[in-house]
């Protein structure tokens, strides 16, 4: 429905932005590294294991930081 009585344009819609995208591939590769790290260790390919556990662990640090950062910017 117009409204007649409108002066401006109605906001755009929110956008995913970069810092969304990127929060959403940090929480999968903590999530997959530790899942595989775990599937992995427990089938008995501990040296197969290790790089995801390596990937999960360098992905909930980069969150730490992210919000510690944002954090401190507000």
């Amino acid at each position: 429905m117009n409204d007649q009585y409108r002066i401006t344009d109605p906001p755009p819609p929110p956008t995913v932005g970069h810092f969304t995208i990127m929060t959403a591939v940090l929480w999968t590769g903590v999530v997959a590294g530790a899942v595989l790290n775990t599937g992995l260790q427990a089938v008995g390919l501990h040296l197969l294991a290790v790089p995801f556990g390596a990937i999960a662990l360098a992905c909930g640090i980069a969150l730490i930081v992210r919000a510690v950062k944002n954090r401190r910017q507000r």
